[in-house]
């Protein structure tokens, strides 16, 4: 990189923007089939973060013709500008349940700094040590080093959740490697002018998109719906906030905060004892219930028991996550209207206090189930009891009722079964093959064999004639799909699309094509157990919806509110307006390199509206179940009647916050949120 008289800022910048152009291209495009407007998108993109990578190279190429102190001092400056950047990163990086409330938490934010910095030092050294070699051997393996540690570099970001704001960093010097490969090799080159001739189809490439606004919105929407790419949105395009959120409805009039008692007939005498058992299972796919593999069943005992009830075809997640999905369950709330309640809300268990006996939670010995918000939010003033395994879990919540029944005591119990989350660790008893997809079909299926103990438990000790049993997935998982493992994110159906089953002794068998949320199992408790409704909820009773219903609609979110953030969120007392717009536009805005989200399931339809970017996703689950590409320019009318209806609930949505937090807040601070 030293500067010679033919070196020209033109050619510096030609070199930094193929550098970026190539790692976009090479490591972030999706696989199979690339649209025009996605390429468009990526170039410009790379058009974007080649202004800083240049300025990065040019600055390398004057400092490695200078002297020592020079070296040592542009040295310093950059260990201590990565150390400002990495910080907060850092305290990312170490938001989760483990290190949230950990001893050494800071020794270890320190030791990582320390490790970036240093790596981050050690790669302008190395920069300058490729400006400086001659012999062809040394820099022949000089660039062999230096591509190795772009293909990690790109590796990292394709694998590991590139939508981590953390994650999305690395593309910043895995450019600037790149970079500095196209450079050193060509700046001496006859084939100079082919570099100069890509950087501007390039720049042609990405710019002239810009006059297309149908094109930008296509390649915008494609990056997003790319986890891989979407983390170029956090580095290279800036956000833009506004400074004031209108959720005022039109002055449409709050409901009446009076609880309404659901008078439709269930079928089951209402002078009979009534228990409630609630089974819930960590990251279990829809897809995967009864899937073979192998010659082999996946879930036997839950697709023999799914047989005996009535198990709804098409339930679907609020919420990408246990918390707020499973928030919405036992309070039949939606994740934006839990994330900005004023004060912790009403669960099934609080409500359901006064008529039951004995309330029992079985949770996993996981370090974030225990930390206090989760009980203090899913299962307040419960007798929790944590279990190292799921085998664990049911033995004991069937001694658990088995006291309950010796003391002849009514029970409301949650079991949560916690083996199909990762990471996926492969059953001895359960063999399905290699690879960490079949690792993670080997933990479903023990946890299936637990779930069949437990029913049959149940089933030879009579608790099925007076005891409903709800059985649901808090959500789905990514396994590879879009390079993404694990959850959060995305709402795609193997993300929100869930097994939702009850059991009753009197409830008939039956498979309702109805559409219905994990949100509606909140009023049915209170249903069962003859308990009054809510009425500023938007969710249904199960027991009163029609079974083949057609047209009603679900909806589900997903916001980038994760870590520490997400648990902290449930610590405060009380909302000021001042939080409660922070809130407001942390479920609207992108942050951390995450796309808030909502989506609506209509029927055979889903369409899902990246909210900062505007854009929007639309599929046809008869023409692709799989959800592999958007239907949208298939069905237009019908895509925009579901933007039209997700619109519409978003305002009831935030009409309901607003309602509550003037009903539940100090008057004088909501009584103009504007």
């Amino acid at each position: 990189m030293r500067t010679s008289p033919w070196t020209s800022p033109l050619e510096l910048w030609a070199s930094a923007y193929l550098g970026c152009t190539a790692v976009l291209l090479l490591g972030l495009l999706p696989e199979g089939e690339v649209s025009f407007a996605l390429l468009s998108q990526l170039c410009w993109l790379a058009l974007i973060g080649s202004i800083p990578t240049g300025l990065v190279l040019g600055a390398a190429s004057r400092v490695a013709t200078s002297s020592t102190a020079v070296v040592f001092v542009s040295t310093l400056a950059v260990i201590s500008v990565s150390s400002l950047i990495a910080w907060e990163h850092t305290d990312f990086l170490l938001s989760g349940p483990y290190w949230l409330l950990h001893q050494q938490r800071e020794v270890a934010r320190i030791g990582m700094l320390a490790a970036v910095a240093t790596a981050c030092g050690g790669g302008w050294l190395w920069l300058l040590l490729g400006s400086r070699i001659q012999d062809r051997i040394p820099l022949t393996a000089w660039f062999a080093l230096t591509l190795t540690a772009v293909a990690l570099l790109t590796s990292a970001i394709v694998r590991y959740r590139a939508y981590d704001y953390s994650m999305a960093q690395l593309v910043f010097p895995a450019g600037v490697l790149g970079a500095a490969v196209v450079y050193r090799l060509f700046r001496r080159s006859r084939y100079r002018p082919l570099v100069l001739g890509a950087a501007m189809a390039c720049l042609l490439c990405g710019a002239g998109s810009r006059f297309d606004p149908s094109m930008v919105a296509t390649g915008q929407r494609e990056v997003i719906a790319q986890s891989r790419a979407g983390a170029l949105t956090t580095v290279y395009v800036l956000p833009q906030f506004r400074t004031d959120e209108d959720w005022v409805v039109n002055g449409v009039a709050c409901p009446d905060p009076r609880p309404s008692l659901e008078t439709s007939a269930i079928g089951i005498a209402p002078e009979r004892r009534r228990n409630v058992i609630v089974i819930t299972v960590d990251a279990l796919r829809k897809d995967v219930v009864g899937g073979i593999v192998n010659g082999r069943a996946v879930t036997p005992a839950l697709s023999s028991w799914a047989r005996t009830a009535v198990s709804f075809e098409n339930a679907t997640s609020t919420y990408p996550a246990t918390l707020f999905a499973v928030g919405s369950a036992f309070t039949g709330l939606s994740p934006a209207e839990l994330y900005l309640s004023p004060s912790l809300p009403e669960t099934i268990f609080t409500r359901t206090r006064a008529i039951i006996d004995r309330q029992v939670a079985i949770l996993p010995d996981v370090s974030w189930f225990r930390l206090p918000i989760v009980g203090q939010f899913l299962a307040p003033g419960v007798e929790t009891e944590f279990a190292p395994s799921d085998a664990a879990a049911t033995d004991a919540l069937i001694e658990r009722l088995r006291q309950a029944r010796n003391d002849g005591a009514t029970v409301m119990a949650w079991l949560h079964f916690y083996s199909p989350h990762d990471p996926y660790v492969p059953q001895s008893d359960f063999s399905f093959g290699k690879g960490k997809r079949n690792a993670y079909l080997s933990e479903v299926a023990y946890f299936d064999r637990q779930l069949g103990r437990l029913m049959n438990y149940l089933d030879q000790e009579h608790w099925l004639d007076d005891t409903l049993v709800i059985f649901f997935s808090d959500h789905g998982e990514a396994l590879g799909e879009r390079s993404y493992w694990g959850h959060h994110v995305y709402l795609n159906a193997w993300m929100i699309d869930v097994p939702l089953m009850l059991w009753h002794s009197d409830l008939v068998p039956a498979a309702p094509l109805v559409d219905v949320s994990l949100a509606d199992v909140a009023p049915t408790v209170l249903h069962f157990l003859g308990l009054p409704l809510p009425s500023d909820i938007a969710a249904e009773s199960l027991f009163t919806l029609d079974p083949n219903q057609v047209g009603r609609p679900t909806f589900s979110e997903a916001f980038p509110v994760r870590g520490r953030q997400l648990f902290e969120s449930f610590r405060l007392p009380a909302l000021d307006d001042s939080a409660i717009r922070a809130r407001l536009r942390s479920i609207r805005q992108s942050s951390e390199g995450y796309e808030p989200k909502g989506a609506i399931t209509q029927d055979r339809y889903r369409l899902i509206h990246h909210r900062g970017a505007d854009a929007t996703l639309f599929y046809d689950h008869e023409l692709d179940p799989g959800e592999r590409s958007s239907q949208g320019v298939g069905n237009r009318e019908r895509a925009e009647l579901l933007r039209s209806e997700l619109e519409r609930w978003e305002q009831e949505q935030l009409r309901r916050i607003r309602c509550r937090l003037q009903l539940s807040a100090d008057p004088a601070a909501t009584s103009n949120p504007r």
